[in-house]
């Protein structure tokens, strides 16, 4: 009797542990993505798409929905992040319950029309949402917490034609600009201050600006031709020669990106460029992001790694020489914010495979009883 009731002690604790073990799997994953705390319910919408066609968010009822605030003329930011949500739309294609949606914070210039000549260039066929009716829009950027920088989107609605003219700010304003073999960039900004007074060259640059901005770099020393990069932020290129890490300068005459007859080390900054950019040899170098005044603020490091910081529904977000990227879960809940243009793709999907696969959803705070959506 007495093993008897020894086995059945152990299999009621089995039993009860099997609960525990098999229950919420979320609560053991940490994400990557700045997450809610509480979860807010997400704001409705209905905007116009680049085919004309009306757009709700109640429309992706179940499905988890990724939601960026993006304009077209912005030179950078917004560039790599649509690079980054076009990585993500393509490797996760056969998911039936994502969705990716984009909304522009400058409808004067961001028109159907545009949108849908713009996004079929690049071949970008998840909805691009604007409103001809631009109070519509400010609503949900509000209902978002989005303070929308409008003179920095007005100062992009030039042709750029302008920014070959450095006198007012060159000698302080250098940038280097990463493609990687994806398709994902960042733009890094650097200080002109941690450069050689003189005869700073385009390795002084890249070394100062990835160091600055935490971001890894490996490299080899040729007697006659000097450094060469293999590696930047872990993406290493192949013994195999398959892609290599190609070096472009910056064309302030001809707005464009020039790939370099010369090796890095011979590059003059302020006198042959001064921005430089590392791209991978196999990339799509329209990719590579434009200089631009403002660069990237977040250091080139994947911030969200923070896991002790949540966010709450009072956090209040700049855009436009930034941009904020939502994820949506499946019950309708604000669960995850990315900030900024460097955020690891990797990253970024394995959140969404969490929430469209392994989550159980959570308890959220409804605050938005005094809103009137659309």
């Amino acid at each position: 009797m007495r093993c008897k009731s020894i086995a059945l002690s152990a299999l009621l604790l089995i039993t009860a542990l099997s609960g525990c073990i098999g229950g919420h799997d979320h609560s053991d994953y940490e994400f990557h993505g700045l997450e809610y705390d509480p979860a807010s319910p997400a704001p409705d919408f209905t905007l116009t798409d680049q085919n004309g066609q009306n757009v709700s968010l109640s429309d992706f009822e179940d499905k988890v929905v990724v939601l960026a605030f993006t304009y077209t003329a912005c030179p950078d930011v917004c560039l790599a992040i649509e690079a980054n949500l076009h990585y993500v739309n393509t490797e996760m294609s056969d998911e039936e319950d994502l969705v990716i949606l984009s909304m522009t914070i400058d409808p004067a210039r961001d028109t159907p029309e545009h949108l849908w000549g713009w996004t079929n260039v690049r071949g970008y066929d998840w909805p691009h949402l604007t409103s001809s009716d631009h109070s519509e829009l400010q609503h949900v950027w509000s209902d978002y917490n989005l303070l929308v920088d409008n003179d920095h989107i007005n100062s992009d609605h030039s042709d750029h034609g302008d920014h070959h003219d450095h006198s007012g700010h060159s000698d302080m304003s250098h940038q280097v600009a990463v493609l990687y073999p994806e398709n994902t960039t960042v733009l890094l900004d650097g200080d002109h201050d941690m450069l050689p007074e003189e005869n700073a060259t385009g390795w002084n640059l890249t070394e100062t600006t990835m160091s600055m901005n935490n971001v890894s770099l490996n490299y080899s020393v040729h007697e006659q031709y000097g450094h060469s990069v293999t590696g930047i932020n872990g993406v290493d290129s192949p013994s195999d020669w398959s892609w290599w890490w190609s070096l472009y300068i910056w064309n302030s005459s001809s707005m464009a990106w020039e790939e370099s007859s010369v090796g890095i080390d011979e590059v003059m900054i302020m006198q042959d460029t001064d921005h430089v950019a590392w791209a991978a040899s196999n990339a799509n170098m329209s990719m590579l992001p434009t200089p631009g005044e403002h660069g990237d603020e977040h250091e080139g490091h994947d911030s969200h790694d923070d896991h002790d910081e949540m966010h709450g529904e009072d956090e209040v977000y700049e855009v436009g020489h930034n941009t904020v990227t939502y994820i949506i879960d499946k019950d309708g809940n604000k669960r995850l914010v990315y900030t900024g243009p460097d955020w690891s793709t990797e990253n970024f999907m394995e959140d969404l495979t969490q929430l469209l696969h392994h989550d159980t959803g959570v308890e959220a705070h409804d605050d938005h009883s005094g809103h009137d959506h659309h």
